[in-house]
């Protein structure tokens, strides 16, 4: 009898792992994007980031989200650029990003996970390296999750001073950027 129950508890339990399964997803680079916003003394500014990477593991049931275990953001530094050749350079720069040539992102912790009919949101806090200072920053996020696809997109307000760069200028001094600036994502992977 007593062996009976271990099989049954063993069969269960199994069942139960089977139904909750852990994965990576796949990025989709070129279907996902981040602009990088922020305003000077003489008008606002846009820029694109043109190369980066996002390794995520997440578990799910069904098409529900049970957890995310593990991101990981890089992006090339020297790939922040905008229309505008100079307001690159100046970002470059401030980057230093001979010296720095990449912006990391690791997670540490994810808070108030919520999923329900394929749509879910969270608090992602990590360690964000940037300009050779890295700092814990927590984002809150937004996602969907239909057809094997996930989108999800947050915004971050950073101080760049709390990284020690220093807010471009340009014209000698004339035009001066703001140090915050606001960082928007909208990441898409495929689930197999």
């Amino acid at each position: 009898m007593f062996l009976r129950i271990i099989i049954l508890l063993v069969l269960l339990t199994n069942g139960i792992v089977s139904a909750i399964s852990q994965q990576s997803v796949r990025f989709l680079p070129t279907d996902s994007r981040i602009i990088i916003t922020g305003t000077s003394n003489l008008h606002d500014w846009e820029e694109k980031v043109e190369q980066f990477d996002v390794a995520l593991v997440m578990k799910f049931e069904k098409n529900e989200i049970l957890g995310i275990d593990h991101v990981h953001f890089s992006c090339k530094s020297g790939s922040i650029s905008s229309d505008n050749s100079i307001m690159t350079n100046k970002t470059m720069d401030a980057l230093q990003t001979d010296k720095y040539p990449e912006i990391v992102f690791t997670m540490a912790s994810i808070d108030k996970l919520t999923s329900a009919n394929g749509k879910f949101s969270g608090v992602l806090t990590g360690d964000l390296t940037l300009a050779g200072v890295t700092k814990r920053i927590s984002i809150a996020f937004t996602g969907h999750h239909e057809n094997n696809r996930i989108k999800i997109t947050a915004t971050k307000d950073i101080n760049i001073n709390d990284f020690k760069i220093k807010p471009p200028t340009a014209m000698m001094g004339a035009l001066k950027t703001g140090e915050n600036v606001l960082i928007s994502f909208q990441l898409q992977f495929s689930v197999s």
